[in-house]
């Protein structure tokens, strides 16, 4: 029997978030953590891409943007990567910025709660500090530069409705069992914590009687730790699918929630089938990392489409320069151009991935000059 399957067995019913916890990083048998001798989850060869796996294009306007930083505040930084997976940015940046004679970054960390994934990452980047958990590295010192690329999407999620029960209305969660035969079914039952109700008193969120969400209390304060860990000059960059909750809850966007899987890029709709084979995700809600901000002192961030992201840091000066001079393109070159594409592309990753910055302190006022657009007539 499937270990996680397995586990459900054993426990009789779990929440979502439970089933959700076992799935992706169950230590044997998750799909995040479960030993791999193969491609990984992210890139061409994994289930899905990302930012910085679909292109190149991505490190470098990310490079780019360090170097103008360093260089504006007169003093090099410290680059943390959450969820750094097989280290494709780090390695992508780090040989950017191999030839920078100002020396950007003094100090490249990565943390990474698969241990597979950071074997993988110490043997491509062997500068990169590695944890698997941000608090077993020492604090910086100096300005620091955050950056999630799809982390907060990948955190377990409660799963809600609004059902009608004994005549009036009221909310219930989502649970997961086995049945006689061994196979995961849904049943529904009361909310499994008091956070599940307050978090959506919190956000304002009353759900409509058949409407589906998904909610993680637990977001809020892991992201303040971070923000926390960071100190008191710095900029964070969050890269991940969702919305403010006004419109992730909004019941005439997105009535049956935002969860699905994900297995050889193709969209899994069965979010119990195959435990630990496919990738679990649902939106993320930006203000759950805006309140997280201000609870630790960082200023309200900037929230943009990563195509208007990229564009403002200047992506498009980045692409093979063959292509603005007009010259013919190798297969190689239009493979690239084909793959920035979709970073800016307004009806895919380009608009669909949000960029959330905050930060805090003289780093962040420097960022936030130069992540100002040109006036319109300039």
């Amino acid at each position: 029997m499937n270990a996680v399957v397995a586990a459900v067995a054993q426990r009789g019913r779990v929440s979502f978030a439970e089933f959700m916890s076992l799935a992706l990083y169950h230590p044997e048998a998750g799909y995040y953590t479960r030993p791999r001798l193969d491609a990984g989850p992210a890139g061409p060869g994994g289930d899905f891409l990302t930012a910085p796996t679909t292109s190149p294009v991505f490190a470098r306007t990310l490079a780019h943007l360090l170097q103008a930083l360093a260089t504006e505040i007169g003093s090099q930084l410290t680059f943390v990567e959450l969820g750094a997976g097989e280290g494709t940015l780090m390695q992508r940046l780090q040989g950017t910025l191999r030839d920078d004679p100002a020396r950007a970054v003094r100090r490249f960390v990565a943390v990474e709660t698969s241990a597979w994934a950071r074997e993988r990452l110490a043997i491509r980047c062997p500068r990169v500090e590695t944890a698997a958990r941000l608090s077993d590295l020492a604090r910086p010192h100096g300005p620091v530069v955050l950056f999630a690329s799809e982390l907060y999407d990948a955190f377990p999620v409660h799963r809600v409705t609004m059902r009608r029960h004994a005549g009036a209305l009221a909310l219930a969660e989502f649970y997961v069992e086995c049945d006689a035969d061994g196979r995961l079914q849904w049943t529904l039952g009361e909310p499994s914590t008091p956070e599940v109700e307050r978090y959506l008193a919190e956000h304002g969120v009353i759900l409509e009687e058949g409407q589906v969400a998904e909610l993680r209390p637990q977001v809020r304060a892991v992201h303040c730790e971070v923000l926390t860990w960071c100190g008191h000059d710095g900029v964070s960059l969050v890269l991940d699918y969702g919305y403010p909750a006004r419109q992730l809850y909004n019941p005439r966007g997105r009535r049956a929630g935002s969860l699905v899987g994900y297995r050889a890029h193709a969209l899994v709709s069965d979010v119990l089938g195959d435990p630990g084979e496919v990738d679990l995700t649902a939106h993320v809600n930006f203000d759950d990392l805006e309140n997280a901000g201000a609870d630790s002192g960082w200023e309200r961030g900037q929230l943009r489409p990563l195509g208007v992201f990229m564009t403002i840091h200047g992506a498009v000066g980045l692409l093979p320069t063959a292509a603005s001079r007009g010259e013919p393109l190798s297969a190689e070159m239009w493979a690239e151009l084909a793959a920035a594409k979709r970073l800016f592309s307004p009806t895919g990753m380009g608009s669909d991935l949000k960029v959330l910055a905050q930060g805090r302190g003289r780093t962040w006022q420097v960022y936030r000059r130069l992540a100002t657009p040109p006036p319109v007539d300039a």
